[in-house]
């Protein structure tokens, strides 16, 4: 995938659709053109899961491989709690309920459809990508070789000490998004703000649309990138 073109990142939708589709117009989302990158955990505890599924979906068979869908955590427990053959699926089942995977059950019945049926759709995610400048996976990272993570870090991980290659995660929400060069040193990072993308360290995006904060999005053209979010819908 050429690294020229236009590139969005965002995360943490959990069934927040109409923020969702705000915040891609916020960031001036081209389907023609750009490279859409989701950083997972597109399901549980939001109001349109169902159809936040959907829209995914439509884009992927408009886009291809311009639109990466990351797996989060949350994709994760629900293949774990609805695979036939998995071991002690009782218990991946109760986690995934007790991180509000009923209702992802119930936004897919009530669109008479059962989740299960989307398995692999949902099993084809991959827990990270990268290209030259940079890496995305859904939680963190402790070496800049994803290969030699664990996929529980991948998906569960919230260490901010990384300092390898630019990484950019969502899965812990914070007020703002933020950088953190992985030394101790973080900064806040403002919306509508040009800056210059780091080649080291670590930004996190996810700021808890889903809890009634904000869904941030990142937007990289060439050497810099901004960021736009869009206040959240969901009552606390």
């Amino acid at each position: 995938m050429s690294t020229d073109r236009r590139i969005l990142i965002i995360t943490d939708i959990h069934g927040c659709l109409d923020e969702c589709r705000k915040l891609l117009a916020a960031l001036r989302f081209n389907e023609e053109e750009d490279v859409l990158i989701n950083l997972g955990d597109t399901i549980d505890r939001g109001p349109q899961i169902y159809e936040t599924f959907e829209f995914l979906r439509g884009l992927k068979e408009r886009m291809g491989d311009r639109l990466v869908l990351i797996r989060g955590n949350h994709e994760q427990m629900m293949l774990d709690a609805t695979d036939k053959n998995g071991p002690d699926r009782k218990s991946y089942k109760d986690l995934w309920y007790m991180n509000s995977g009923e209702k992802t059950v119930y936004s897919f019945v009530n669109h008479k459809h059962k989740i299960q049926e989307y398995r692999e759709w949902y099993e084809s995610m991959p827990f990270y990508y990268q290209n030259d400048r940079f890496i995305c996976v859904h939680a963190s990272l402790t070496d800049e070789d994803p290969r030699k993570n664990t996929a529980e870090t991948m998906i569960w991980g919230r260490d901010t000490s990384y300092g390898g290659k630019l990484v950019m995660t969502g899965h812990t929400p914070y007020k703002s998004p933020m950088y953190f060069r992985g030394d101790g040193a973080y900064a806040v990072l403002e919306t509508g703000k040009k800056y210059y993308l780091e080649k080291t360290g670590m930004i996190a995006l996810d700021t808890g649309c889903v809890f009634g904060y904000a869904l941030t999005g990142m937007a990289i053209e060439g050497d810099l990138f901004y960021l736009e979010s869009i206040k959240s819908n969901v009552k606390k």
